[in-house]
């Protein structure tokens, strides 16, 4: 044991060493074999992590129900023939699509195309455009089809909801003719094909 004012009084001594190394040794066994994670149900594995039951994160930022199937994709392609174009404009090849329940928000893509014959006596347009939820795209204008003569085109159109609740969202191809309208055909037709990625 030191004595004070002689040298090496201030060391503590071997014995206390040897027990304060051993303490370090014991607490870093009990650090390395505790779970930290425990307590939020999260189990370290090599690799990654297992985590059992509900793993609660900070409001606002992601719920829980949200991690499970976050989107859901839904289709819907309708055609659609012998119908009269107006210079009005009309939605055909409709088709409804339904909002699953807990879902809130929807991107979609609406591709369409059609074609008609112009019975008029003069030159025309046909204009063709999609239609999401009776909001239409950009619309695409075909050269003029003569008296008598056939002309077709196709569009495409994206558009992004929100605020979602239950109900359907209508898709369908807009189709318009530019001076005169033109008597229904067999010839004309209409097809539309749409996606959507439904989120919550």
């Amino acid at each position: 044991m030191g004595q004070p004012g002689l040298p090496g009084s201030q060391f503590p001594s071997e014995d206390a060493l040897v027990r304060r190394v051993q303490d370090l040794e014991r607490t870093v066994r009990e650090l390395g074999a505790a779970n930290p994670f425990g307590p939020m149900g999260i189990k370290p594995l090599a690799g990654g992590f297992d985590v059992t039951g509900t793993m609660g994160l900070p409001t606002g930022i992601i719920q829980n129900d949200a991690l499970s199937d976050p989107i859901v994709i839904s289709t819907a392609g309708v055609s659609q023939n012998n119908f009269a174009v107006t210079t009005a404009g009309d939605v055909f090849a409709s088709a409804t699509v339904t909002i699953p329940a807990g879902y809130t928000r929807a991107d979609i893509q609406c591709t369409v195309v059609a074609g008609a014959i112009n019975d008029t006596s003069s030159a025309d347009y046909l204009y063709v455009a999609s239609s999401i939820n009776a909001v239409g795209g950009t619309e695409t204008p075909q050269a003029a089809a003569g008296a008598g003569g056939y002309c077709a085109a196709p569009a495409n159109g994206i558009r992004s909801l929100t605020g979602l609740s239950g109900g359907t969202i209508t898709v369908g191809c807009s189709i318009r003719s530019g001076v005169a309208g033109w008597s229904a055909n067999a010839s004309n037709f209409a097809n539309m094909t749409a996606l959507v990625f439904f989120r919550r």
